[in-house]
């Protein structure tokens, strides 16, 4: 068996969130976190406070969104406890905001909600996906071969694929870079890239040991071009 592929790609990595899933649980948290605060603020007020209340004022959702209040307050200070739960509690948009979903191109997001759906924010920053990607990464030239050999023998399968450019792009808004990495065009000594040649290339040989052998190993070898990372783009 024998199969080729030709062309290009381009991917594309968005900040925020498409699942449903992940929304409905910072969601959730969000409308507990809220209701944990009213509670401790009532306990702080009238001098009730426990240590144990105090540790559940803040929480860490899929090691990136931070619900309740800032980490760097000093609990054990009444004053500025209260300060700090009065400024999360005092914003309703923090718990709620209208948001409209992807555009549909002919293949519904997994889990997306529906236009007018209600979503939470977390910091003011709605729990949707950016407009724009933060990341692009461009293989162009790409080719690839991949043989499928009789399973009785050493060699079990092929694949070799090659790439003609590879090109990172950073769309941060904050990045000083836009173009992060590029194909060198020449070195310091002036030895430039031969003209249509291959930026990456890859081999991956399935192998066993010996003929009808039931294990299979896999042997990968990548080559790179010479490459750098460019400031020529920056913003």
């Amino acid at each position: 068996m024998k199969i080729q592929v030709r062309g290009d790609a381009t991917l594309f990595l968005y900040d925020g969130y498409d699942w449903g899933r992940t929304r409905k649980v910072i969601e959730e948290e969000v409308k507990e976190m809220r209701r944990r605060l009213s509670k401790i603020r009532q306990l702080v007020a009238t001098g009730q406070v426990q240590g144990s209340d105090i540790v559940d004022a803040n929480v860490v959702l899929f090691n990136s969104v931070h619900i309740g209040i800032d980490q760097d307050i000093d609990l054990r200070e009444p004053g500025a406890l209260l300060a700090a739960i009065d400024e999360e509690l005092k914003d309703e948009t923090a718990v709620q905001g209208s948001w409209q979903s992807l555009r549909q191109t002919g293949m519904s997001v997994p889990g997306g909600g529906r236009h007018g759906s209600r979503i939470s924010k977390v910091h003011g920053k709605r729990l949707t996906r950016s407009r724009g990607p933060s990341m692009e990464f461009k293989l162009m030239g790409i080719s690839a071969n991949m043989v499928q050999f009789h399973p009785d023998e050493i060699l079990v399968s092929n694949t070799s694929a090659t790439i003609r450019d590879i090109e990172i792009l950073d769309h941060i808004k904050t990045s000083t870079w836009k173009k992060f990495l590029t194909s060198l065009r020449s070195d310091s000594r002036g030895n430039i890239r031969e003209t249509d040649s291959d930026m990456v290339r890859i081999r991956l040989q399935g192998v066993r040991p010996s003929p009808g052998h039931t294990f299979e190993e896999a042997r990968l070898r990548v080559s790179v071009t010479i490459f750098q990372f460019t400031t020529m783009c920056s913003r």
